[in-house]
């Protein structure tokens, strides 16, 4: 008899998880530009504020040095006590961003969901500009800086997790792509609205005039228009929450209206699960609703003691480590001083500014073609296609720049070389660093401890990227190939021993951290005797379900 009601239960629940199975398959198509999209448009304002704040500096950080005279006189900019400045100046907007990513995984943050922490970094991007743009010396400039990196690193955070929420998961990889190609918009517009300054002054004889004497304030003071202008979007032209952070707080109601706008239908008052359309947004909201509950039946965890659980200490530790990576390759420390990295290969100074638009342009069209590649390639290959690349650019220009190179390569051929390996090497971050890094950690961690990991990640990401930037500014051409390329030659090799595809896989079900295997987590599965959890009979039902499920999960990545 218990054989036969165990048959029963197993063929009745396949027959259930069938019928889910078939609703998934009849999801109805999300517009390309409905509600979705149109949030996704005010979230990239963050992206574009990303990219314009790390390298804004580049065009005209040596400006600046001549302005307030940081080496001693009213013409130099190239000085020990002036790299020493502009590194801080540079660098202080990534401490910021550290502390900006810590704030990010406090609770009262948190809470507050996505869309409020975008306007919360739109407040510090805002009074950042103010301050860098009426700034009277370096000690304000590293204030404003500083405030700028408290946006920068809340808005790292909530933008990519906010784009990945609130899209329908049949565009959740070309949204979040947008994150990536808009970081390169911006470096694009920073690099390119210094076009019209002059190089620096290059003897006593000349003087910094005109034009050259205030404009860096107006490039400084820009992103105060565009993060005033995401926060009336998100106030009031489209105050709309994710269907997830809205299940959070109980709003269900709420969060199937959301969830139905973001597939271009409208929600009935009358659910018919007959409409195979509808059951599939209802299952979705079903998921929802159980792993909001399952969160919320447990305590804070804290990313410490996720390192020491058995279910949750890979995707931990592998975040924290593709974290790191985005920053140690070197791109923000090359993007941010690629001027003066291209004169030391020999560019011409009226055309170092033009080189790094180029590349900049070149990159954006690199992020534009990743963002349609990202849901067909996958995860996995992008990244490790990106770093490879990154490695063997860095390889090449390396050999190039080695004297033994110099009796076959002309000395006028070498900075234009440079600006091609530059250029290949950011590209190929763009494919995969970039445009991977942050949709693949917003995929692969559980709902219990996706906030607090993510800030964790942000904060080892900023903390990496300061080191990178300050110390890039003392480092040569040959140097800053040498130890880039061998970094990036680690992370490919890293890539492809412990990377798994997420690629077409629930965010709340993760390869890394499926649902089949829950009950093995001591933190996710505690014994209770007045929770279902502490009901073994019904732990076991939950166990031979979450196989079936399991079984789901695994064919989405193949």
């Amino acid at each position: 008899q218990s054989l036969l009601r165990l048959s029963a239960a197993n063929s009745s629940l396949v027959g259930r998880m069938r019928a889910e199975t078939a609703a998934l398959k009849e999801m109805p198509q999300p517009p390309a530009f409905g509600l979705a999209g149109r949030v996704v448009a005010g979230a990239v304002v963050s992206s574009f504020l990303f990219g314009y704040s790390i390298c804004v500096l580049n065009s005209c950080g040596e400006l600046i040095a001549v302005a307030f005279e940081w080496c001693g006189n009213g013409w130099q900019s190239d000085c020990i006590a002036s790299r020493g400045s502009q590194g801080l100046v540079n660098a202080s907007v990534y401490l910021g961003a550290a502390l900006g990513a810590l704030m990010s995984g406090r609770s009262w943050l948190s809470a507050l969901g996505s869309r409020w922490q975008l306007i919360i970094s739109d407040v510090y991007f805002a009074a950042g500009a103010l301050i860098c743009a009426l700034s009277t010396g370096v000690g304000t400039l590293i204030l404003g800086r500083f405030a700028s990196g408290l946006g920068l690193g809340i808005s790292a955070i909530a933008a990519p997790l906010f784009i990945a929420e609130i899209s329908p998961r049949e565009r959740r990889g070309v949204n979040a792509a947008m994150h990536g190609v808009f970081i390169t918009m911006g470096i694009l517009a920073s690099i390119a609205l210094g076009i019209p300054q002059s190089p620096p002054p290059s003897g006593p004889e000349e003087q910094m005039t005109g034009l050259d004497a205030w404009y860096w304030r107006c490039l400084l003071g820009l992103p105060l228009v565009l993060a005033s202008l995401q926060a009336i979007w998100f106030l009031w032209a489209y105050p709309v929450d994710a269907p997830s952070s809205l299940v959070v707080r109980g709003k269900i109601d709420l969060a199937r209206h959301v969830l139905y706008r973001t597939y271009g239908l409208s929600a009935d008052k009358k659910i018919d699960m007959g409409r195979k359309g509808q059951a599939a947004l209802e299952l979705q909201l079903k998921d929802l609703n159980e792993a909001a509950a399952a969160a919320k039946a447990l305590p804070p965890i804290k990313v410490i003691h996720a390192m020491c659980d058995p279910f949750l200490r890979t995707a931990v530790f592998l975040g924290i480590a593709l974290a790191a990576f985005q920053q140690l390759c070197g791109i923000n420390g090359l993007m941010a001083y690629s001027n003066s990295l291209f004169a030391e290969a020999g560019i011409a100074p009226q055309s170092l500014t033009l080189a790094s638009t180029a590349m900049a342009t070149a990159n954006v069209a690199a992020s534009l073609f990743s963002s349609r590649m990202v849901d067909h390639w996958g995860r996995r290959k992008l990244l490790m296609m990106g770093s490879f690349s990154q490695a063997l650019s860095m390889a090449l220009l390396s050999v190039l720049l080695d004297k033994r190179s110099q009796a076959w390569l002309p000395a006028a051929a070498l900075g234009p070389a440079a600006v091609v390996c530059f250029t290949v090497f950011v590209m190929n971050f763009s494919f995969g660093l970039g445009a991977v890094t942050w949709l693949y950690l917003s995929e692969i961690y559980p709902m219990e401890i996706r906030g607090p990991s993510l800030s964790a990640c942000g904060v080892i990401n900023w903390l990496c990227s300061f080191v990178v930037v300050f110390g890039t500014r003392f480092l040569s051409l040959t140097s800053a190939c040498h130890i880039f390329g061998l970094i990036c030659l680690f992370g490919f090799l890293g890539t492809w021993a412990w990377v798994v595809e997420t690629k077409g896989c629930s965010m709340d079900d993760s390869p890394l951290t499926p649902k089949s295997q829950r009950a093995s987590s001591p933190l996710l599965t505690p014994v209770n005797p007045h929770s279902p959890r502490g009901d073994y009979t019904k732990l076991e039902e939950d166990d031979e379900e979450s196989s079936i499920e399991g079984d789901v999960a695994v064919a989405c990545v193949r």
